[in-house]
């Protein structure tokens, strides 16, 4: 008979721990973040997962920068202008910006930074999202043209602190040993599993009025939610198990902040395997797929069942995706229909075994058993192998898989289609790791990206998306609610659509807190 599943709910006792909000144990006017894991790169070049992103966040500045609302407004750059029938964008630079070592931020720096990426002499996974760019040019010593190879009307999405500004000349390994940005904070020491920023007293928008923040490498949920409680930690942003922040909504001390996200949580596969390179077992394992029995149960309501990566209410979203349902019985027929009869008359004995990679987060864990409990129901086998996250994301990044989990997270513009699942952003130029190709969905995706107003790129994301909801390179699984926990007395922050940190540089311990 098929396995029944039974999602148990993790169990934390935070009172055991005693203390309170965190004041005993709190260095002065320090706030410590805790990550799942410590970043793999600190050139933004070079960085691609979250931990990275969250480094970004608070050393380095973008030609713009995110609204809480996921808005993209000017940062580095003050303004712009499109010039040449969409072939060129100007960026006009802020004067008087200046690197954590005191020298003036040009339009030399920001050559330098994008040129790297674009002409190959740093190669880049970031590359395949500048194709379209085909020079970075100084028009002057505070001005910075993108000569491109046709129009381009996703320009902006790209150019946050995802890609800071690094100092002319240097390369990955340099900066990698010794980064100097011009974010409100610098990095003043590292170690294995932490780095610790400085507020920099030379910053454009002024002294942060927090003196340090600590990015802290917490690999266990439990733990992070322990250190959160007794106030070694002091900020989880979407990283603690759903249950255990509804234990903190009910603690006075405690201030949960969730709001509409753009995380994106999907199961992704090796396109080449010959058995999930079948879009016919693809759909049966997502014909098995309760997604909303795992919203309710594992996530607690902070996540959204999603047919599509870009978050509700988004301009290029398409609503209109036939939503895929729970329905075992379909999946066993087009498995048969497949060449997979199953072995024993619905007996022990799968039909075939999937490698499922996973990190060994505790939720991403519970999903994968939740998965494979009812991936059984079809005969579907899940062999679920989980690893220390630097492991587990170096195999994803080579390849090396037949089906994992992750997030996108910053999903703020379709054209993270290009990096994620167009031909021409196969590794080391993107992020296609499932090595997905389809002609007609590289055509749009292009297509889309060659506008500017988004009522003209729209119909083509609207059928690029039919086409990935037909093949499933990816079986979505959810938007996710972004939720920061933090203690009361911590002011001044604010959520950002995936979790930036671009709010700390306004944050503040309230008196006596």
């Amino acid at each position: 008979m098929p396995k029944r599943l039974l999602l148990v709910p993790l169990v934390l006792s935070l009172a055991a721990c005693g203390g309170g909000s965190g004041s005993t144990s709190r260095a002065p006017n320090q706030v410590v973040v805790a990550l799942r894991n410590p970043p793999t790169h600190l050139d933004p070049r070079i960085g691609t997962d979250q931990s990275s992103a969250r480094a970004f966040d608070l050393m380095l500045n973008g030609l713009v920068t995110k609204a809480p609302n996921g808005d993209l407004v000017p940062d580095l750059a003050t303004s712009w202008e499109v010039l040449d029938n969409g072939l060129r964008y100007r960026f006009h630079l802020r004067p008087g910006v200046r690197f954590h070592d005191g020298r003036e931020l040009t339009a030399e720096d920001v050559v330098w930074t994008f040129g790297s990426i674009v002409d190959g002499t740093v190669v880049s996974p970031k590359s395949g999202a500048f194709s379209h760019v085909e020079a970075v040019e100084a028009a002057d010593r505070l001005s910075v043209d993108f000569v491109l190879r046709r129009p381009f009307g996703a320009m902006l999405a790209d150019l946050t602190s995802f890609v800071g500004i690094v100092p002319a000349g240097t390369g990955p390994d340099e900066f990698e040993r010794a980064p100097i940005g011009s974010g409100p904070f610098r990095l003043v020491e590292r170690s294995p599993d932490s780095l610790q920023f400085a507020a920099w007293d030379g910053y454009w928008e002024g002294r942060p009025q927090l003196d340090r923040v600590v990015l802290r490498a917490v690999p266990d949920a439990t733990v992070r939610a322990l250190e959160l409680q007794k106030g070694s930690v002091h900020l989880v942003i979407s990283d603690l198990a759903p249950d255990v922040v509804e234990r903190f909504r009910a603690d006075e001390r405690f201030r949960v902040q969730a709001d509409p996200g753009s995380v994106y949580t999907y199961l992704g596969f090796n396109m080449e395997d010959r058995t999930v390179g079948d879009v016919r077992v693809r759909r049966a394992l997502a014909l098995t797929l309760d997604r909303q029995k795992l919203a309710d149960s594992l996530w607690r309501g902070l996540a959204l069942v999603t047919e599509t990566a870009l978050p509700p209410g988004h301009w290029a979203r398409n609503d209109d995706l036939e939503i895929v349902p729970h329905d075992p019985a379909a999946a066993r027929r087009l498995l048969d229909e497949a060449g997979y009869p199953d072995p024993d008359g619905d007996g022990p004995r799968p039909r075939f075994t999937i490698s499922y990679k996973t990190s060994t987060d505790e939720v991403f864990r519970l999903q994968a058993q939740a998965i494979q409990a009812m991936a059984a129901e079809a005969g579907i086998g899940i062999e679920i192998r989980s690893y220390e996250f630097a492991t587990f994301y170096a195999d994803i990044k080579a390849g090396n898989f037949q089906m994992f989990s992750l997030n996108w997270t910053g999903v703020v513009d379709p054209n993270i289609y290009k990096l994620i699942l167009h031909s021409g952003s196969i590794p080391p130029d993107g992020a296609n790791r499932g090595r997905y190709r389809n002609p007609e969905f590289d055509r749009l995706v292009d297509l889309g990206a060659r506008f500017l107003e988004p009522a003209k790129r729209r119909p083509h994301y609207l059928e690029a998306q039919q086409i990935l909801a037909r093949e499933l390179p990816y079986i979505s699984l959810f938007n996710r609610l972004n939720y920061a926990v933090l203690p009361r007395a911590l002011e001044g922050y604010r959520n950002h659509t995936s979790g930036e940190l671009y709010s700390l540089k306004r944050a503040r311990w309230a008196s006596g807190g």
